[in-house]
Parts: C-alpha cells; structure tokens; sequence
C-alpha cells in the first residue's frame, strides 16, 4: 500500500521500536492477570488442534505466541517492530516450535492457505478503516478453510465512543506518534465477515486490573468460511 498507510506504519514501526524494552518489560507478567484473554487463547487452540501451524499476529514481546506453543502449537509471530522483534527472540529463545518474523499485517508472509488459524490482539487498532480491511483480507487468505481466528480490538473508553481516534505522542517518556483506533464491535464482525469468515463467539469486557488501559474491549473468535 502506498501514501497513508505507508505513513500509518512508519509510524507504528518507530513507536514500538522505541519503546520496545520498556513494554516487554512492564508487560512480562500481564496474562497472569488476564484470565479471560487465556481462556479464550485455550479455546482457540483447542479449535484448531494441537500440533496445528498459526501465526500471532503484532506478537509484540511474544508473551500470547510462548502461551500458545504452551498450548501445543506450532507458532509463527509477526510483528512490524524490528526492535519487538528483537525482544520477542531474546526472551523466547529456544523455545520448541516457536519462531518470529518481522513483517506487516498488510502483506503476511505465508502461502494461501497455510496456516491453522491465526490470532492478532490488539493489532489492529492501530490501522486506519481502509487498511483493517486489508488486514482481514491477509487474514482469510493465510488461514486454511475451517480453520480459526482470535481477534480483539478497544471498543470505547472515558471520551472515546466507538469510532474515535486517540494519538498517542509520549510513552513512557519517550516522543512517539501512533493513532489508536475505537471500533465498534459491529463493524469488525462485518468487516471479517465481508471476507469469510463466520463469527462463533464474542465477547465483550472491561478492565481485567488496576494498570490495565481503562477501555471496554470486544473478543471475536471466527472460523474462516
């Protein structure tokens, strides 16, 4: 893609690139927290079935792609971020059956039809509407029929409806500059189902703790058609 979204992710890549330690150490221990986040990451591997080859998509630190392998599965975790990235192969190291790459939501570096299923938490909320679009369509090219999906994405939060922006331009002391996108529950059920595939289950919840961002958030666990 070129013009806005090629901007979109220039931004998204130096974001993360500059704050890639400090995230992968505050978050290190954020899923002991999030018991409804590993259910859900349980019911996805149990969906696709163990051994089954699946990509985490904007892995950051890795922490959901190590659960997964966990789980059984094999795990490919990809994220725009070189510096995550970097991050996600120092704390993961020589774990079985795990492996990242550095590339975008917008072109997965996987043959049609190639993976098992695919989860991406959080990732994107960052892309403008027309570049979400594409992001589903990556995503139902690169997972096999009958094969699954794990997607959430912030709904709302205090000043921010559904459909509103936020731009982040400081993180943890650091000059940033990175657009965080509120989308309604709806449209992503439209926007997976416009190239594929079918909701099985959503779920909808707020702050799992107290560091936690204070927004509510939507869960939607598909099967590509």
């Amino acid at each position: 893609m070129t013009g806005t979204a090629d901007r979109g992710e220039a931004d998204i890549e130096a974001t993360y690139d500059a704050v890639a330690q400090q995230y992968a150490a505050e978050f290190a221990d954020d899923l002991a927290e999030k018991i409804v986040d590993r259910a859900l990451i349980t019911a996805f591997a149990e969906t696709v079935g163990r051994a089954a080859k699946v990509a985490d998509l904007g892995c950051g630190p890795g922490f959901e792609a190590r659960l997964l392998t966990e789980l059984g599965l094999s795990v490919v975790g990809v994220d725009l971020s070189a510096q995550m990235i970097a991050e996600a192969q120092r704390r993961h190291a020589g774990v079985p059956g795990l492996e990242f790459v550095r590339a975008s939501l917008l072109a997965l570096p996987f043959g049609d039809a190639s993976l098992a299923g695919a989860v991406a938490i959080y990732s994107v909320i960052h892309l403008e509407a027309a570049a979400r679009a594409k992001a589903y369509a990556e995503m139902a090219r690169v997972v096999r029929p009958g094969g699954a999906l794990l997607l959430s994405v912030h709904t709302s939060a205090a000043g921010f409806p559904a459909g509103s922006m936020r731009r982040l331009e400081e993180w943890w002391g650091k000059r940033v500059g990175v657009d965080g996108h509120f989308i309604a529950a709806d449209e992503v059920s439209a926007g997976l189902e416009a190239v594929g595939f079918t909701i099985a289950a959503k779920l909808e919840r707020g702050p799992s703790s107290p560091r936690e961002f204070a927004s509510q958030r939507a869960y939607f666990l598909a099967r590509r058609g």
